[in-house]
């Protein structure tokens, strides 16, 4: 399997501070052949040192690719993520009590969201809290694969409101879960399986909030993403996009993208 990668993050056309942190990461090992993962949080704008909270989830995510996840290579493919999801969630439990501690000490609020996934063979699992996301490229098309945490998503979810109000809602920002402002998050935790080539894109709101599907498509569906410098460059070139849009917030994209 090949593999080709990048990441574009930027604070954007009206912030001085960059509050998303982002990894990927792609490692050859002995049980489990090619692996990646990749990863984007949001800081929170809202809060102090948001940056704080991204950077220490990434870096808890980081640790734990490289020193956990090579204990679990014996384990057979269902109880493996069986094994991650669990391992996952005691994670979140860990980084936003840190978090909160951290806080606490400094009589400040911050937090962060998180998405993730994590690709072994033509398997792969996700992890989600807040509202960055999650998207797949193949053949045929683009398909988001997380759900929004947020009170926008649900009231779509109970039919108050159409996705077509929802771009232009005044509370699209308001989150119910983030790591580091309150109780355990409860992560969306799924999996899944790649049907053929596909580019996986993690990104954070500022990139998906003026974006739409198809152009996103066009610019990283596999047949495009040649070279990592390729996928580098279709990045800048999309967060131009979402600039020449209006928007304010910082921009982050990390991209896989695979051939099996």
């Amino acid at each position: 399997m090949k593999v080709k990668a990048c990441i574009y993050t930027d604070a954007g056309i009206a912030r001085k501070l960059n509050q998303d942190s982002v990894m990927v990461k792609v490692a050859n090992t002995n049980k489990l052949g090619r692996i990646s993962f990749v990863a984007v949080c949001d800081g929170m704008g809202g809060l102090s040192k948001g940056e704080v909270a991204s950077c220490k989830t990434i870096r808890a995510l980081e640790n734990w690719f490289h020193e956990e996840l090579c204990l679990m290579q014996d384990l057979e493919n269902d109880r493996l993520f069986e094994v991650i999801e669990q391992s996952w969630r005691r994670l979140i439990a860990r980084v936003n009590g840190e978090i909160r501690r951290y806080g606490k000490h400094r009589r400040i609020k911050l937090g962060t969201t998180l998405t993730a996934l994590l690709q072994i063979g033509r398997q792969y699992i996700l992890m989600n809290v807040g509202d960055s996301r999650i998207y797949v490229a193949g053949k045929n098309g683009i398909k988001q694969l997380t759900k929004d945490q947020s009170v926008i998503q649900a009231w779509i979810d109970e039919g108050i409101m159409t996705e077509k109000e929802a771009k232009d809602a005044a509370d699209k920002n308001v989150l119910l879960q983030c790591v580091g402002t309150s109780g355990t998050p409860n992560p969306e935790i799924e999996i899944g399986r790649f049907e053929g080539n596909s580019t996986v894109l993690a990104c954070s709101d500022g990139f998906w909030k003026t974006m739409d599907d198809d152009e996103t498509f066009r610019m990283l569906c596999p047949q495009m993403c040649v070279t990592s410098e390729d996928m580098l460059e279709s990045c800048k070139k999309l967060a131009e996009k979402a600039y020449s849009r209006h928007e304010e917030d910082n921009v982050s994209i990390a991209a896989l993208c695979m051939e099996f």
